[in-house]
């Protein structure tokens, strides 16, 4: 089953990816920033370090083992890929103070499940897969430094075609974009081993195509990017993690949106149009979760994939058809993009998506306090903290 790509002729494996967390993207501006790029048709991940002024200086690729879709990369270090043709879900370890990266592990998963997109748990020790090709997520904890094991795996209906998964920051419940059926699947999450359990179905009308998925930094609301019927939904989440439609937006005809991005503050929803060539921005209300629309900017051809850096300052796109990254600048009190120039990948890359990851400097070390004798047992080692 081909993802549809508006103008081309269907491939034999999805064209895209879906960004569907803000999580991680609160980490300190004071440290190294670096952006890395999922190459579906040279199967290779492009790194980048990001300079002053979200200018961007290009790193040593690394060959993925085919076809990569997705890529997301880690709060602790690591930049995991979604590899459709090959059927694998990849682990690569990043240098801290280069953003180089090193093969870590490769976990190949059943034939026909193309791997389409992936999101990581709000701490980062679990990474869900959404397999288009089989109808299930992949459920994998992540080993420090770079290394994956499955742990779990849940099957939607046949037909379904899971295209993107979100978790709530707090971490109690995910969400399933259908594509195939026009449901979102509805699971309460177990943080201390990343289990699902099903919840039921919001079904949406027939034909919508749920593709990219986002939720607001207070875990509130679902925004879903259906890409056939060219809409944005707004679900209000409820304490027992179901969903209740409050909003329904219309895009304009065939502009197909597909990837979504919140910055942290939570007030501003941006949305690639992959058909228009453009982003759309939108205003948040912070009490019911509905969007204003502010503005459109113009992008490269077919924008699949879009990233905030870690201070918000900069909003990144990758553009399938020219094989570029468009860089703009986000103003925080308008919510509005300054373009600010274009940075070429090698011709016919086909990026389809995009990730950025900040390491923080390390603190200086606290000068060792003179030993002292230990003349009583000690209470424990203080409380126990729940998993992620």
């Amino acid at each position: 089953m081909s993802r549809p790509t508006p103008g081309r002729r269907a491939r034999t494996a999805r064209v895209g990816a879906v960004l569907v967390t803000v999580a991680g993207l609160l980490a300190s501006a004071s440290g190294h920033t670096f952006v890395y790029v999922a190459n579906y048709n040279n199967s290779t991940i492009a790194a980048f370090a990001e300079r002053d002024k979200g200018a961007l200086q290009a790193l040593p690729s690394i060959r993925t083992p085919g076809g990569p879709e997705c890529v997301v990369a880690d709060r602790r270090g690591a930049v995991i890929t979604a590899d459709s043709l090959a059927h694998a879900v990849s682990a690569y370890r990043v240098a801290p103070g280069t953003g180089r990266l090193t093969p870590g592990s490769v976990y190949t998963e059943a034939a026909g499940a193309n791997p389409f997109s992936l999101s990581a748990s709000p701490g980062g020790r679990y990474i869900y897969v959404a397999n288009s090709g089989n109808s299930s997520v992949g459920i994998f904890r992540l080993h420090a430094p770079a290394r994956l094991a499955e742990v779990g795996m849940i099957h939607e209906a046949p037909g379904s075609e899971p295209y993107a998964v979100a978790i709530t920051p707090n971490g109690r419940y995910a969400y399933v974009a259908n594509f195939g059926n026009a449901t979102i699947g509805m699971f309460r999450r177990r943080p201390a081993h990343g289990q699902l359990a099903a919840l039921g179905l919001f079904h949406e009308p027939p034909g919508d195509g749920p593709y990219g998925l986002a939720i607001g930094p207070d875990g509130r609301f679902l925004y879903v990017a259906d890409f056939r019927a060219n809409v944005l939904l707004v679900l209000a989440i409820a304490k027992n993690g179901t969903l209740t439609l409050k909003d329904r937006v219309t895009e304009p005809f065939d502009h197909h949106p597909d990837s979504l991005v919140i910055d942290p503050s939570g007030r501003y929803l941006f949305v690639a149009n992959t058909s228009a060539n453009d982003i759309s921005v939108f205003r948040i209300d912070q009490k019911t979760g509905r969007l204003t629309h502010v503005g459109r900017i113009p992008t490269g051809s077919y924008p699949f994939s879009l990233t905030l850096d870690s201070a918000a300052r900069f909003v990144f796109a990758v553009n399938f058809g020219a094989s570029t990254i468009s860089r703009y600048r986000l103003d925080k009190h308008s919510g509005t993009l300054t373009a600010i120039g274009t940075t070429a990948e090698a011709a016919y890359a086909d990026p389809y998506s995009i990730a950025a990851l900040t390491i923080r400097h390390p603190a200086p070390a606290a000068p060792p306090l003179p030993e002292k004798p230990d003349n009583h047992r000690g209470s424990g080692g203080g409380r126990r903290q729940a998993g992620d």
